[in-house]
């Protein structure tokens, strides 16, 4: 009896002792700003700060564990997941387009009118189907400087060698090439042969961190935003538009509402720099 007793004793330490611990830590790098660990951990007495924190739970049963860990998941997406910014949220929208059946000349005057630098090519449905920048409109205007300092060195052969022939060119022949290279030049080459193929696009249930990796590993300025399981155009999020959420750009116009709170909250700090910069030593 006492051997029997003695055994239940240290089963019943064992389970006595039993302990989860649990360490939460947001992924460096990754803007979570609506994920407060610290307060989620508060219930099991534990603690820490917004993105990192820990806990010691004392269990009864090994099987206490699954519930406890799938109970902090469920909260965390309840909580703080779901409230993270969308794309919806902060894209720019409307936005311009361009069909695939405009010049480079028409593209230009797009970009200096409105004061962009890129833009979504769509189709007659409104599905994205590429994308234009800057750097496709320079390099097809090199294109179309090139063939025609081409056609220029082709023609002046041309005369050259009628000249040999004793067949000059005469000058209504002359005439006719400059005015067919004149209409050629002028209604320059269209966009569906220059434009970026096959870019990526965001879907407006994105979040924020999901975008902005999509940038990075693309190494663009802005991505095409379509809805949800379609490639039909809604918006645009462009660098600006994150930086923006990351307040570094909240002074700026801005037609959406903004989702980051004010510079001025940091303005106290600002003012105590300006004040401490007079102790600063003379080079």
């Amino acid at each position: 009896k006492d051997v029997e007793r003695e055994q239940s004793r240290s089963i019943a330490t064992k389970k006595r002792s039993l302990t989860l611990i649990i360490i939460g830590r947001v992924k460096a790098g990754i803007n979570m700003k609506a994920v407060n660990l610290g307060k989620l951990f508060e219930k099991f007495g534990g603690g820490g700060h917004a993105k990192a924190a820990s806990a010691t739970v004392r269990l009864n049963d090994e099987a206490e564990a699954d519930v406890i860990m799938e109970g902090l998941v469920e909260e965390l997406v309840e909580t703080s997941l779901n409230q993270q910014a969308m794309v919806a949220d902060f894209m720019t929208a409307p936005v311009l387009s361009v069909k695939p059946d405009m010049t480079e000349t028409q593209v230009e005057d797009f970009f200096s009118r409105y004061d962009v630098r890129a833009l979504p090519v769509v189709d007659d449905d409104n599905n994205v189907i590429g994308l234009v920048s800057y750097k496709e409109v320079a390099a097809a205007k090199q294109r179309m400087w090139n063939k025609e300092q081409k056609r220029v060195r082709r023609l002046q052969q041309q005369q050259d060698d009628a000249k040999k022939k004793g067949k000059p060119m005469s000058d209504e022949e002359i005439e006719e090439a400059h005015r067919i290279s004149d209409e050629r030049r002028k209604r320059g080459s269209t966009v569906k042969g220059w434009m970026k193929q096959h870019v990526t696009v965001a879907e407006m249930s994105m979040t924020m961190p999901q975008v902005e990796g999509m940038l990075l590993a693309n190494d663009v300025g802005c991505i095409p935003v379509v809805a949800d399981g379609t490639k039909q155009l809604m918006g645009m999020v462009t660098r600006t538009d994150l930086l923006r959420q990351h307040r570094y750009y909240s002074t700026l116009h801005y037609h959406n509402k903004g989702f980051s709170d004010s510079i001025a909250l940091r303005q106290p700090i600002i003012n105590l720099r300006k004040r401490l910069k007079k102790f600063d030593l003379d080079d």
